[in-house]
């Protein structure tokens, strides 16, 4: 199986600002073609619904990054042009780019460290509480992890982790536990 669909027909956008990032917006008939591709596949993985956010690979003259399309109302989407984009293009706010975007399917996840994973073995409750993360904060945590150099700082941040996410589940625990009255 590719990683990558067949690549889009180029559009044309001009980037505009929401707060700090900036932002194209995909033509409707680009993004629902994407939006198809990426959920005939999903469907086969269990999912049924039309996606929200659509892995693309996203490519502009002699650059391309990974990214992701997000929604934009009226089931259109808009692709965050980063960065990299921006130094391919050589455009920012208010110039017209010529962008290309593929489905991109392949895996984002960082591997989970060994001693990590063990830690998770012994206690079922610290592997279901990072199962339950967002994934950018799954993503995140890995990323910690991964920057590790020393064997002492990847222990000590596993150790840490591990008690945050205990922390949480005890916290979720006592959300769902009723709450009694003093009077």
């Amino acid at each position: 199986m590719q990683n990558v669909s067949m690549s889009s027909s180029p559009f044309r956008g001009t980037i505009y600002k929401i707060w700090m990032l900036r932002y194209v917006d995909v033509p409707a008939e680009i993004g629902g073609q994407l939006a198809k591709e990426f959920g005939q596949r999903g469907i086969s993985q269990g999912k049924t619904k039309k996606p929200k956010h659509i892995p693309v690979v996203a490519a502009v003259n002699s650059g391309s990054t990974r990214t992701t399309l997000v929604p934009a109302g009226r089931s259109r989407y808009r692709l965050q042009f980063n960065p990299s984009l921006r130094k391919a293009a050589d455009a920012d706010v208010g110039d017209v780019a010529s962008i290309s975007l593929k489905l991109d399917l392949a895996p984002r996840d960082l591997p989970i460290p060994l001693e990590f994973e063990a830690a998770m073995k012994r206690n079922h409750v610290v592997r279901r509480e990072f199962n339950d993360l967002p994934p950018g904060l799954r993503l995140e945590l890995l990323r910690m992890m991964d920057k590790c150099r020393a064997p002492e700082t990847l222990h000590r941040r596993i150790d840490r982790t591990v008690e945050i996410l205990q922390g949480r589940a005890l916290r979720r625990t006592r959300k769902k536990s009723p709450d009694r009255k003093l009077f």
